[in-house]
């Protein structure tokens, strides 16, 4: 393994990423807005369909905390010849910021779990173009996610798990990855069977409560990794 570059700007991605964390927690917004979702029915990507009034303000979080995601995988650049796990995981982050830019930039139309009329269309197949990108965006943005949780574990086994701080990252990472891949069956064996298996509200909360605290505490917990 290569040793660390001088250039490497440690603190500056770790408060990047923070502010990435707190952005893409939209479990936030949902709490200031009083709920207007069914938390049991209902996915977080609703809060910025068309017709909800959070729709600006979850696309300007989700804008937000794509774009600082791909800026920490730029100011990483310089340790991504260290080891291939940390390539693999700066390639993930940029990954999952693009994907959730980009869920910004082709919100659904409509909020299926709120509207009677939305799920007809949806069902019906006749959603449109919104719906098919928000969805590719939003499964780049999950695989994103779980290739992060993966590669930091690497990460952290190959160092030596970085104490406490690593131990807690380490099972942030190993929880969003399960829950994301979870949930990612979950919904395509939705969209293949064509029938409602399980309401994903709940497991895909928690799953970006999970997202939120691994980017909050990635850098610090592979500080060890990042700056010998």
């Amino acid at each position: 393994m290569m040793a660390v570059p001088a250039r490497f700007p440690y603190r500056l991605m770790r408060g990047v990423l923070i502010a990435a964390g707190v952005l893409y927690c939209s479990l936030l917004l949902e709490l200031v807005a009083g709920y207007p979702l069914n938390v049991h029915d209902s996915f977080l990507s609703e809060l910025g369909a068309l017709d909800q009034q959070t729709s600006p303000y979850a696309r300007a979080l989700d804008l937000g905390s794509g774009v600082l995601l791909l800026l920490a995988a730029i100011l990483g650049r310089p340790a991504a010849r260290m080891h291939r796990d940390i390539a693999g995981l700066l390639i993930s982050a940029a990954v999952f910021g693009a994907g959730t830019l980009f869920d910004a930039v082709y919100p659904m139309s409509c909020a299926p779990s709120v509207s009677q009329a939305c799920r007809d269309a949806e069902h019906g197949g006749q959603t449109g173009s919104a719906l098919i990108l928000h969805e590719i965006t939003s499964t780049i943005a999950g695989i994103g996610s779980v290739a992060v949780g993966i590669f930091a574990v690497l990460v952290l086994r190959r160092s030596g798990w970085g104490g406490l701080w690593g131990k807690v990252v380490a099972a942030l990472a190993a929880g969003v990855a399960v829950t994301q891949t979870w949930l990612g069956i979950e919904t395509g064996l939705e969209v293949l069977t064509g029938g409602d298996l399980h309401p994903p509200g709940i497991l895909q909360r928690v799953s970006v409560g999970l997202v939120c605290l691994m980017l909050a505490t990635l850098l610090p917990g592979l500080r060890q990794a990042f700056t010998r």
